[in-house]
């Protein structure tokens, strides 16, 4: 007789079945699509209800993807507002996705992991758009001047874009650039996939910690380090343990942070923050979690002319000043978070630091993350 949890596991295993099937047949589309631009309409399914923009021919190949639950829509209705007008006013797409609409992301209990599952069915699904940039519900635009275009890579290899949290170094997992390739969606496969391989410990972090261990096996890293690292992660009992994972990892990577398929945006060189102190050559801010009127004269408003919108008070237009401040920033997360950061790698060059970190900065980079 079959047991409960014989059809939990066929259940499972139909969904990763069926996902894989989807990568290959996208694959073939995707070999046989045309280079005829696709105008989306707006449209709304039983199955799939989000909100769209539409696409226009100029830039047809970028799309924008935020994913929440229903209270996280309630909380940051602004966001995704201000998200959406942005999308207007350059015409990328636009879509708001409640992940419960894709059921075989329904096998994961964790939002996060159901985050990632959504994109890359989504993704799956739209061949004809070339790159996405999938955002937490907590981020919004500052400067609407700003295009995607600026920060997509120009090597045409590049299929992941992620960037350094300031603070710890740690790699963000919530706002990330992706080009619809069937590496991206290999990638993405693995990030959920990882759900089933966390840590039976007090403080994984979700899907920021799993992320780690996915760039260390899709950027082919050896065995041996990749044991090293989850044998860390596996010891994750607090904050301070998760950090000498985060550490492990940096060490692994070294001062590299373009790889065959994947870059990694410096600390203070991502095109977002986390910092609630805006800075004229700021695009996007991260996790205020707050009412937007702080920053504009009026949320809802939706113009190109940004200054006109922001609180002049607040803003920081005077890069010297940014500069001392990014300054005072990195001593205070060298100060705190010297497990994980190693050293102030930023200090002397923001923010027009190098892609990668080399010379003696690196061996100072490495004695100070390695041994």
């Amino acid at each position: 007789m079959f047991t409960l949890s014989f059809f939990k596991q066929l259940k499972f295993s139909l969904i990763i079945i069926s996902t894989i099937f989807l990568l290959f047949l996208y694959k073939s589309i995707y070999n046989l699509k045309s280079n005829t631009k696709l105008i989306l309409e707006e449209q709304t399914s039983p199955s799939e209800k989000y909100l769209r923009t539409k696409l226009s021919n100029k830039t047809s190949n970028i799309g924008i993807i935020i994913v929440s639950d229903q209270n996280a829509r309630l909380q940051y209705k602004q966001y995704s507002q201000n998200v959406e007008c942005y999308a207007k006013l350059h015409k990328y797409s636009f879509v708001l996705f409640d992940p419960k609409h894709y059921y075989n992301c329904s096998h994961l209990v964790n939002f996060y992991f159901q985050k990632h599952c959504t994109v890359m069915n989504y993704m799956i699904s739209m061949p004809h758009v070339n790159w996405f940039l999938v955002l937490d519900g907590d981020t919004f635009v500052l400067n609407s001047s700003k295009l995607i275009e600026d920060f997509i890579p120009i090597n045409p290899n590049i299929h992941v874009v992620h960037y350094e949290r300031f603070y710890t170094g740690e790699v963000m997992a919530g706002n990330y650039l992706i080009r619809n390739h069937i590496w991206s969606h290999a990638y993405l496969l693995t990030w959920v996939n990882f759900y089933s391989k966390l840590p039976q410990t007090g403080y994984h972090n979700h899907d920021n910690g799993a992320l780690h261990m996915v760039i260390l096996q899709m950027i082919e890293k050896s065995n041996e380090i990749q044991t090293k690292c989850y044998g860390k992660y596996q010891q994750s009992r607090n904050e301070h343990y998760y950090y000498k994972y985060i550490r492990c990892f940096r060490c692994a990577i070294g001062g590299q942070r373009i790889f065959k398929h994947f870059q990694l945006l410096r600390r203070g060189h991502g095109f977002a923050r986390d910092f609630h102190v805006p800075f004229l050559n700021d695009f996007l801010l991260h996790g205020y979690k707050s009412d937007l009127n702080k920053y504009f004269y009026n949320s809802s408003r939706c113009t190109n002319d940004w200054l006109s919108n922001v609180r002049e008070n607040l803003l920081i237009t005077n890069m010297e000043i940014a500069k001392n401040m990014t300054i005072e920033k990195d001593v205070y997360a060298i100060g705190r978070y010297s497990e994980c950061l190693g050293i102030a790698d930023i200090r002397d060059c923001w923010p027009n630091c190098d892609q990668e970190i080399t010379g003696e900065k690196l061996a100072k980079y490495l004695n100070a993350l390695c041994l």
